[in-house]
């Protein structure tokens, strides 16, 4: 058996930690073993906080470095987990996304970071690993004609396209991310002031964004067949084209909605990031401060802002290009 599924070597077994570490938790407490640890790290997350879909997430994945670490042998000590077995772990991710890759070794880092922290360990076997690199995409934004096509699309004489145009219009002109229009209330609705009250923004941070009119009369019309006063704002549909009163709308509703749009319009691209891409892109087009783009977004800071401007950016040079092609300029006759 290698040092690896062994673990450490019986020379480094007693390895001491550096000073000011904490002694582990005795009376049933957690005893640096890898699973009880895990545990405790979800409820701190708990406690102080977090959504339950970014719980879900650590959960998913953690449990599944607890498998591969018990598949492997890895040492059930959490002071002894080194590179060497992190390195196992990675490999078993060759063949998944570079998202998925750089996603779990983020989160399984952040782990052991608390470990440090809480004083269960007194050194990262991350220290000496490098996350994957992700590449920086060009998400294309809607065209104006585009947008218009998916919209007009919405069959008006139905309750449920009533419904999509309505949904449409908000993710247009307010860029709500998906998982936050499913979960707004209708009390979350001010038409008078044209305000949305989102309060299921990433990390349970809340904001107020703006509609315009045209946003406005597309949920007033939808208002007027959704059918119960309270509840959920956006509500699911039938196979029937008629609205589900009080039955929330979920993301994965969301999406089909979107899909379906997109076969009958040949845009299979619809998704709803786009609508909130489309959002920022034509806000920074329109000389919108960058400062002002951050806070209807719901960003904590303007680096992702930069990136909508540096796809933009990249739009407008391939626009300007036509007036200096050095290509048309080899074959200008004088």
């Amino acid at each position: 058996m290698s040092c690896v599924t062994r673990g450490r070597c019986d020379g480094d077994a007693q390895r001491q930690r550096r000073p000011g570490a904490r002694d582990r938790v005795t009376a049933g407490g957690p005893q640096g073993r890898l699973s009880e640890l895990i545990q405790l790290y979800l409820l701190r997350c708990d406690v102080e906080g977090k959504s339950q879909a970014t719980i879900r997430a650590y959960r998913e994945t953690l449990e599944r470095f607890a498998r591969i670490a018990r598949k492997e042998g890895f040492p059930e000590e959490i002071e002894e987990i080194a590179a060497e077995h992190l390195y196992i772990y990675l490999g078993r991710y060759t063949g998944h996304s570079l998202e998925i890759r750089h996603r779990d070794f983020r989160e399984v880092r952040c782990f052991f970071n608390w470990l440090i922290h809480a004083g269960y360990v007194s050194e990262s076997p991350f220290r000496a690993l490098k996350n994957v690199r992700l590449p920086r995409r060009i998400v294309r934004p809607f065209s104006a004609e585009g947008v218009g096509t998916l919209i007009e699309a919405c069959d008006k004489s139905r309750p449920v396209g009533v419904r999509d145009r309505a949904i449409l219009m908000t993710l247009l002109d307010t860029g709500v991310r998906c998982s936050e229009l499913v979960h707004l209330d209708l009390a979350d609705l001010d038409l008078a002031a044209c305000r949305l009250r989102v309060l299921h923004g990433k990390g349970n941070k809340q904001r107020v964004v703006p509609f315009a009119s045209r946003c406005g009369e597309a949920l007033v019309d939808y208002l007027a067949v959704r059918e119960r006063e309270a509840g959920p704002l956006f509500v699911a549909a039938l196979g029937n084209g008629r609205l589900r009163p009080g039955v929330r709308l979920e993301p994965n509703g969301l999406k089909q909605l979107l899909r379906r749009l997109g076969r009958a319009t040949r845009m299979p691209k619809g998704h709803a990031h786009r609508f909130r891409h489309t959002f920022a892109t034509w806000a920074i087009e329109a000389d919108a401060r960058e400062l002002d783009v951050q806070y209807l977004l719901g960003h904590s800071s303007p680096d992702m802002v930069r990136r909508y401007a540096a796809s933009y950016n990249c739009e407008q040079a391939a626009r300007r290009h036509v007036s200096f092609s050095p290509g048309n300029a080899l074959f200008v006759r004088p």
